[in-house]
């Protein structure tokens, strides 16, 4: 069995990914890590690297319209039908990863292979000390699964896509990835998916990885440009997928982060924001709410 390893790229030199430093480190030093994984990169930059280089074998993609990790998931998951690769892992440019998380990946892949309703195996991944994924849906809150417990994880199980290995066929089952959701909640929208497919979730507690997450690091990472596309893609999930009682609550949550923001945050813009988010699901209905997500949509293809 071969997994297709696929690292999203954008604006950023092979030598400077640490996703890339760290596959090629595993790879290189460990003989059947390199013949499981075949390693793809895919690079949203605007201009394509003429030249692209790596001490182990990889293919190299450019899109010449970026349409973000949607996109190049979604080539990827051709690439993979086509090739016979049962497995993605999906990797963006800045995670960390070990080799001894690779062969647990490799280890879960093959052990899960013949059970088909096993639609995505998720590591822990953590930013600092914090746990971020996998999380369950819960009580409209995304809660925390019970420490070093493996196996298939309770109720809705939702994971970041950095780090997660996803069965080929459960993502063909379920479309692929949105191209409406093309960078934020794109993995909440496959997870999401995968729930109402009654698709379960693998976890894989024993495999952790470490993350850089924009969300996580307003000061550092996080532009305001990042943050309005993130508020309107949470609004447009909001709206499509829960409830009215769930939707009148993350209003309220939208007014309690803008007061909060103001005051955590060095740069008031991201403050701003999400008052503007807030007064647009104030004043704005529902069905135009969609209507103008759509539209957008449907310009940026």
């Amino acid at each position: 069995m071969q997994i297709l390893a696929v690292v999203v790229c954008y604006k950023k030199l092979f030598e400077e990914s640490e996703t890339l430093q760290c596959l090629c480190e595993a790879l290189a030093a460990e003989p059947e890590l390199a013949a499981a994984y075949k390693l793809l990169v895919w690079d949203n930059s605007p201009e394509q690297l003429s030249s692209p280089r790596l001490p182990v074998p990889f293919t190299y993609r450019h899109s010449e319209q970026n349409l973000g990790v949607s996109g190049a998931y979604n080539s990827a998951q051709q690439i993979a039908t086509e090739q016979g690769y049962p497995w993605m892992l999906l990797l963006d440019q800045d995670t960390k990863i070990s080799r001894e998380v690779l062969f647990t990946m490799l280890r879960y892949g093959t052990n899960l292979l013949a059970r088909k309703e096993i639609a995505a195996i998720a590591p822990t991944v953590r930013v600092g000390h914090i746990v971020v994924s996998p999380k369950r849906q819960l009580y409209m809150r995304n809660r925390n699964y019970p420490a070093g417990e493996c196996g298939v994880a309770a109720g809705e199980a939702i994971a970041i896509n950095s780090g997660c290995m996803l069965r080929v066929e459960a993502l063909r089952t379920i479309g692929g990835f949105s191209p409406e959701f093309w960078l934020d909640y794109s993995d909440m929208y496959v997870f999401h998916m995968f729930f109402r497919h009654d698709l379960k979730v693998w976890r894989a507690a024993d495999a952790t990885i470490e993350h850089k997450m924009s969300i996580m690091d307003y000061d550092h990472l996080m532009t305001p440009w990042r943050y309005t596309n993130f508020s309107m893609a949470e609004t447009a999930f909001h709206d499509l997928y829960r409830d009215r009682f769930e939707n009148a609550l993350q209003t309220l949550r939208l007014f309690a982060r803008a007061i909060k923001q103001r005051f955590k945050y060095e740069n008031p813009e991201f403050s701003r924001i999400a008052w503007r988010q807030w007064l647009y699901r104030v004043k704005t209905s529902k069905r135009q709410r969609l209507t103008n997500w759509q539209a957008n949509s449907t310009g940026r293809k």
